[in-house]
């Protein structure tokens, strides 16, 4: 048993070094927080549409409100002259109310709901904001290490390579300038 959890562990310690060789961190990074700017955009979306939803609630619920002091008012007035219609208004009067403070409740849940949803949403933006700035930092730190890597590869500087391509190219560019200027330096002016 402890044979195979061996061949396991070296396994998958060579296949973590592999693809670590040929993963590309930053393009992963890249579609992991664009899905994550994909499922905040969604969710700013659900959110309007909660605040849709809640103000239809706070609509209904002042209607509801409006509704029952309305029939209260007619219950009153019916109460003397018809107390069938007065019963029948309070039904309705006590329906509203019964309504209202459904919807009531309703309205305070869903104030609740897109309060934690809008604090989320700061939250996700906020974190968001944090991960592209360590991108950018991890990018150019990378890009840094691999251009000192390019400059110190095999224990001689690229720039001392360049260096001697520059002598190199300024003693052709000499003798070329000497050929051309050598017939008039060979001509006496006296």
């Amino acid at each position: 048993m402890r044979i195979f959890n061996r061949i396991n562990a070296t396994i998958q310690s060579n296949f973590n070094a592999f693809l670590d060789q040929i993963e590309n961190h930053e393009a992963l990074v890249t579609e992991a927080m664009q899905e994550v700017r994909l499922a905040s955009a969604q969710a700013t979306a659900r959110l309007a549409r909660l605040q849709q939803d809640e103000d239809k609630l706070a609509t209904r619920l002042a209607d509801l409100r409006k509704d029952a002091t309305q029939w209260k008012d007619r219950a009153l007035q019916a109460g003397t002259q018809d107390e069938a219609r007065a019963l029948e208004c309070v039904r309705r009067m006590t329906r509203a109310k019964e309504d209202a403070a459904s919807t009531e409740t309703q309205l305070t849940k869903a104030r609740e709901l897109r309060a934690r949803l809008v604090e989320d949403l700061r939250g996700i933006q906020s974190k968001l904001d944090d991960l592209q700035r360590k991108k950018h930092a991890l990018a150019t730190r990378q890009f840094r290490a691999e251009a000192m890597k390019a400059i110190q590869s095999d224990g001689t500087s690229a720039l001392d390579e360049i260096t001697v391509i520059f002598d190199r190219w300024e003693t052709r560019v000499s003798e070329a300038e000497g050929y051309v200027a050598g017939p008039a330096l060979l001509a006496d002016d006296f």
